[in-house]
């Protein structure tokens, strides 16, 4: 799965920033800042790919040397809040090696130079581990033109309201058209959508792909920062972990619903081929009969000792509310194309319908109907396994390219100190690294999951769960004493269950 990320910043001189200190950082060089005689030397940090210089055809050659061009950058601005660099930090594709992902960023470099006129340094940094998928790059670009005789005016486009908007526009267009076209050229069969989720949601469901649209409709994350983050790691909770807390899990939650219910039928859309109404949109859940639950009684759990309570048995629930549930389970069956593969056991709930309805209640009904609901889970089950996988395998994924990025701002932000600082320095650095081996372990486990011939394991079982359905479905139909003349000839009925089942597909 190529990952799409793509962010704009800026560095201000109010802010304590430097456009050298930054150049250094990110091509791991040694800088000396002349403006304020502070030397900053990366040149022992690991993680730098390569660091290449673009610049417009007619700068002059003194551009091209990493030095002469971030002092030329600091002294063109004499405010002391000026804006002195700006970055294009972007994703690159884990799926590329090496020469393909160096040939995809001298390609973004030269089309920003291309449209702005600025001079780049565009640096390729690696995964925090071996593993890792945060493959990117830095292009750190000056904020004023380059042109024959030195930084010229500045690039006010870029600097917000409408004109910024559709120019950070542009660039995500344009850096995931590239991008595909380099994973095209590499005969790579994936692609990135620089889009809004909201808009690749439509999109899927203009496909009739009801699953995709519901994982890419989830709510967007929001970012923890620098402090709240110190603290979350800590152990202390705070409001806005609390709120990307509650986001995770509605997602999750958003994403696991949608793969096990699919699209709902309108309320008071109908049964096919004449039939009544569908029951409403709704699953009634009765308690489990002898449920129970362990309570601790004044302090002697801790010594092994728990009182345990029987809740009184709730009544069963009605056949009605369970043919509601196994309806409601049909639509799911359905919306995932399965319905030509469970004909019998279409007929079979049409006949229980009616049977309850002219008041058949007896304990050989309930049985048929609780039969029918659990196969029917266990293929909705089933038809939804792939796309479960598929979704963990994607969560895992961003998962591990946060905590790799997380790793990367702290050795930016928090460089490496001397003395007394290097122990407490050392401790927080390797809890970074410490979530980023977490993070690699659930995705390789994910990975395992999807990787090849899974596919066609999800789809066997699948068939086999339908397989059962059908055949239970069709013992009970033969069960009944009275076919019932609304749903036909029995003869011709018989005959069409005997059907070949096609093979169902998965979503």
């Amino acid at each position: 799965m190529a990952i799409y990320h793509t962010r704009v910043k800026t560095f201000s001189r109010a802010k304590g920033h430097s456009a050298v200190a930054a150049a250094a950082y990110r091509a791991g060089l040694s800088l000396v800042d002349e403006r304020t005689g502070a030397r900053h030397d990366y040149s022992r940090r690991g993680g730098v790919v390569e660091s290449r210089w673009v610049v417009p055809l007619k700068a002059p050659d003194w551009s091209l040397d990493a030095s002469k061009l971030w002092q030329a950058a600091e002294a063109a601005e004499r405010r002391k809040d000026a804006t002195v660099a700006r970055e294009f930090e972007i994703a690159l594709p884990h799926e590329l090696n090496g020469p393909q992902r160096s040939a995809l960023t001298a390609d973004i470099a030269r089309a920003l130079v291309d449209r702005y006129g600025f001079a780049v340094q565009a640096s390729i940094h690696s995964p925090g581990s071996n593993d890792g998928l945060n493959w990117h790059v830095h292009i750190l670009a000056t904020t004023r033109r380059l042109g024959a005789e030195g930084l010229a005016d500045k690039t006010r486009e870029l600097d917000g309201g409408p004109s910024g908007r559709s120019e950070v526009e542009w660039l995500r267009a344009m850096v995931a058209q590239l991008t595909n076209q380099h994973l095209a050229a590499a005969e790579i069969p994936v692609s990135v959508d620089h889009r809004s989720l909201e808009a690749q949601a439509e999109d899927a469901l203009e496909r009739g792909d009801i699953v995709e649209a519901a994982v890419l409709g989830r709510r967007p994350t929001i970012h923890l920062g620098q402090q709240a983050s110190a603290l979350e790691r800590r152990g202390v909770e705070t409001d806005v972990g609390r709120v990307l807390a509650n986001i995770v899990a509605d997602n999750q939650d958003a994403v696991h619903q949608a793969a096990i219910r699919f699209e709902r039928a309108a309320t008071d859309t109908d049964r096919a081929r004449g039939h009544a109404s569908m029951p409403p949109n709704r699953v009634e859940l009765g308690a489990k009969s002898g449920e129970s639950y362990i309570e601790d009684v004044k302090g002697f759990g801790r010594r092994g000792v728990l009182a345990i309570r029987t809740l009184p048995d709730a009544p069963e629930p009605s056949l009605q509310s369970l043919m509601e549930r196994a309806w409601g389970l049909w639509r799911d069956v359905v919306a995932a194309g399965l319905e030509g593969a469970l004909r019998s056991t279409l007929v079979l709930l049409r006949r229980l319908d009616l049977a309850i309805g002219n008041g058949s209640v007896g304990t050989r009904v309930r049985k048929d109907v609780q039969r029918t609901l659990r196969g029917l889970a266990a293929v909705r089950r089933r038809a939804t396994e792939w796309v479960r996988r598929v979704e963990a395998e994607r969560r895992a994924a961003s998962l591990l390219t946060r905590a790799e990025r997380s790793l990367e701002d702290f050795v930016e932000q928090q460089p490496r100190p001397a003395g007394a600082g290097l122990v407490a320095w050392a401790r927080r650095r390797g809890r970074r690294l410490a979530a980023i081996e977490q993070r690699l372990d659930a995705l390789r486990k994910a990975r395992t999951k999807i990787e090849d011939g899974q596919e066609e394991a999800c789809a066997n079982q699948l068939s086999a769960a339908v397989a059962e359905l059908e055949t239970s479905s069709k013992i009970a139909l033969d069960r009944l004493e009275d076919p019932l003349h609304e749903m036909g000839d029995p003869a011709k009925l018989s005959a069409s269950t005997q059907q070949a089942t096609p093979r169902p597909r998965l979503h």
